[in-house]
């Protein structure tokens, strides 16, 4: 409401003549038969009566049948505007009527489609309020519109009064004009949600011959912002009631500069009636509502106390859209009616009634001779428009809004005694028109459909008994691709026709077995093929060698994956492993207390051809870890480790965490450590304690700590070092203790680092 946009709208006067051309009642077939009239012979060539009770009653010509039923049920729908089509029997008495004539073939009836709130099959186009979401004027509905539609619209107001704040006997009346405009811009991404953009501005022109006068005659507000989100739902009887609500923000610039100094914040209650979809016939009336607040900053943004002449406050006031904080009620009464064919055209008359409650207070203003408000918080005015949708998303409108009451001196600038609105919009919806057209009723059953192909569904097992997962199952001739059987060695076949069929499996080892089934229509033909072997993968022998950088063997722990091996081994002392696994492609990654992990891949080769690795660990250098140390069976940590309110660690302590991994990693003496925590007495101490050592626990093990190297227990309260009944003494009790549980003994040290400057050529390893 502010200082609005980045252009200045003046008076945009626009109109489009409109047409709706007459529609004609289809001609009359030349075939078409007359009865003639009550008592009268019917010609020799007539046809014969219906037997009915109706003198009128005349049958169709010979090869017509279905004529009645069909094509008369399509004139009177059309005529009836979407009303049900009544059912005619040839061999049923009707009762006694005027005659109806029979139309010979003609074109389809028209689309008789008339769901409330629908053109075309899609909902109606509609746009938005002048500066919120989807609505009226003043007043926005409890609706969304259709998914991902978009609103464009464009609208100008403005006015022009003498002696609208200043109306002096001696220096005479002032002229005050002004003119607004806004962009709102409108999207619908959900099914129950929308948001909106309005970019608005102002200018403001008061010509008065004051003396002293301390305002400028022409005041120009610069771009402010709006922009929000709504959600709404209808329900009861497809959308005849709509609740929903709105939350926007307002950024206010100020009058020097494009950026922004303060905003605003709004909640609104939205209500929406549609009467169209509570009554048969379809009363185009909607009653909309909206209840909301909103704190207004924009008597912050410039300094008003710095006016030492009131008139010129107050005109500064309302040129610029000062205003206070204020609650908002806005009443609406639409009556959305479609014209055309199909309801394309829409004209929707529009009455609103808006009512602010300033919550705030500001500067007082008191004209000599004004008297007070009879709603001294109150601003109050009402709004008389038509909008127009003229063609597909289109849509023009006037308003007028009429004044009622302002506020009284201390409560907002007064309310314009009239302003004319002009708007323009567009609702473009890019979803596809999909049009349904009933389909022929038929009292017959479609046939059931004829089958004549048959499966095969199947067991697969080894000489053992066992089933086979993974086998190969092909039908030579019949389909070239192969099916492998699941876990229970089952398969299902594709569909063949009736007959035999040949089937070839073949397991991982490369055996293979034929056999026949015999296909039968409609049905799945049970089969089990039994082979002759066992289902052994051919395998054979990996030998590997482990040394460090000097060439002394070292005992490795080898982590292998593939050909269904995912397992560790563990080598001899003297860093040799052997291994028998299947033929295949492997990848493994060799690991050694001290040193750097290595990753390596390997083939293994069927037969008694041994595959041989030879691979060499590097030392790892040890890490600096400043904050934790150990001394024999004791570790220290310099730093007490934090949580969050969630008992998780908190980031703050993260560093901690990395050095104790990469401590314990260069350290494999420490085999077994146990994290100990410690809580007070509030709350669920067991839980509590548990949780945080569980996830000091899980954050070792992320950073690659092995799982048999850490052990976590909670002790809760149980074992306190300080009073609970202080702040103090709850703080030592939660404490987190770092236990040796295993310790081998000193290792074997890395080599350490060298300290020769950069430019130093390091001496060659012995």
């Amino acid at each position: 409401m502010r200082r609005a946009s980045l252009l200045a709208l003046s008076g945009i006067f626009l109109g489009l003549p409109l047409r709706a051309a007459a529609a004609e009642p289809p001609p009359l077939p030349a075939d078409a038969t007359t009865p003639p009239p009550a008592g009268a012979e019917a010609p020799a060539d007539a046809p014969p009566a219906l037997p009915s009770g109706d003198p009128g009653a005349v049958a169709p010509p010979a090869g017509a049948e279905g004529a009645v039923s069909g094509e008369a049920d399509g004139a009177v729908s059309g005529d009836l505007s979407g009303s049900t089509p009544p059912v005619v029997d040839a061999f049923e008495t009707p009762t006694p009527g005027p005659a109806v004539e029979v139309p010979g073939p003609a074109a389809a009836p028209p689309s008789t489609d008339k769901q409330p709130g629908m053109v075309q099959g899609r909902r109606e186009p509609a746009v938005n309020s002048l500066r919120g979401g989807l609505g009226l004027y003043h007043t926005t509905l409890a609706d969304v519109g259709g998914r991902h539609t978009v609103r464009v619209r464009l609208h100008t107001d403005f006015f022009r009064k003498s002696g609208f704040i200043y109306d002096s006997s001696e220096h005479g009346a002032d002229e005050q004009g002004r003119v607004r405009g806004t962009v709102n811009i409108g999207y619908s991404p959900f099914k129950w949600g929308e948001l909106f953009l309005a970019v608005h501005s102002q200018a403001s022109r008061n010509a008065r011959a004051q003396p002293g006068r301390q305002d400028p005659v022409n005041q120009f507000a610069l771009g402010d912002l709006d922009f929000g989100i709504k959600g709404a739902h209808r329900f009861v009887k497809g959308g005849a009631i709509g609740l929903g609500g709105q939350l926007g923000l307002g950024l206010l610039s100020g009058t020097s500069r494009l950026l922004t100094d303060k905003v605003n914040f709004n909640i609104d209650f939205l209500f929406t009636v549609d009467v169209r979809y509570l009554t048969k016939k379809q009363v185009p009336v909607r009653f909309s509502t909206n209840i909301g607040w909103i704190l207004d900053n924009s008597g912050k943004l410039i300094d008003f106390e710095k006016f030492t002449d009131a008139t010129s406050r107050e005109v500064s006031r309302f040129a610029l859209g000062v205003a206070p904080s204020r609650v908002r009620m806005r009443y609406g009464f639409d009556f959305p009616v479609r014209l055309g064919k199909e309801g394309k055209f829409g004209l929707d008359p529009i009455v609103e009634l808006a009512w602010d409650v300033a919550t705030a207070e500001m500067t007082a203003f008191r004209q000599e001779g004004a008297t007070p408000s009879p709603l001294p918080r109150s601003s109050l005015w009402g709004t008389v428009g038509l909008r127009a949708n003229v063609i597909a998303g289109l849509h023009l409108d006037a308003a007028v809004d009429i004044g009622m009451v302002s506020p009284n001196f201390e409560y907002g600038p007064p309310v314009a005694p009239w302003q004319v609105i002009l708007g323009l919009g567009w609702s473009i919806d890019p979803n596809p028109v999909v049009k349904e057209v009933p389909a022929p009723v038929s009292n017959e059953l479609p046939p059931a459909p004829v089958v004549v192909e048959g499966r095969v569904v199947g067991q697969v097992l080894d000489s053992t008994g066992a089933p086979v997962p993974g086998a190969k199952v092909r039908f030579p001739g019949a389909a070239s691709n192969a099916i492998l059987t699941d876990d229970q060695g089952n398969f299902t076949s594709y569909r063949f026709p009736e007959g035999q069929v040949a089937i070839q499996v073949e397991l991982a080892n490369k055996a293979t077995k034929d056999a026949t089934a015999d296909i039968k229509a409609g049905e799945d033909t049970q089969i089990t093929i039994t082979m002759d072997v066992a289902n052994t993968p051919p395998v054979g022998m990996l030998d590997g060698a482990f040394t460090d950088e000097a060439g002394a063997p070292i005992l490795v722990t080898l982590s292998v994956s593939g050909q269904g091996v995912d397992e560790p081994f563990t080598s001899t002392e003297g860093g040799l492993i052997r291994l028998e696994l299947p033929a295949g492609d492997y990848f493994a990654i060799a690991r050694a207390p001290g040193f750097e992990d290595k990753s390596l891949r390997f083939t293994v080769a069927a037969g008694e051809q041994m595959t041989t690795v030879k691979e060499s660990l590097r030392r790892a250098v040890p890490v600096e870890t400043p904050l934790v140390s150990g001394k024999g069976k004791t570790l220290r940590l310099k730093k007490a480790i934090k949580y969050t309110s969630a008992n998780g660690v908190d980031d703050k302590s993260a560093p901690l965490i990395e050095q104790l991994a990469a401590f314990l990693g260069a350290h494999p003496e420490y085999e077994e450590i146990e994290i100990g925590v410690h809580t007070d007495d509030r709350g669920a101490p067991k839980q509590r304690s548990s949780e945080r050592a569980d996830a000091v626990r899980s954050a070792l093990l992320a950073k690659g700590v092995s799982p048999d190297r850490v052990t976590a227990n909670g002790y809760g309260d149980n074992s306190p070092v300080a009073v609970n009944l202080t702040a103090a003494g709850r703080a030592k009790n939660n404490r987190t203790v770092i236990k040796v549980t295993r310790y081998k003994g000193e290792a074997a040290k890395p080599p350490k680092a060298s300290k020769k400057k950069a430019d130093e050529p390091a001496a060659p390893p012995p």
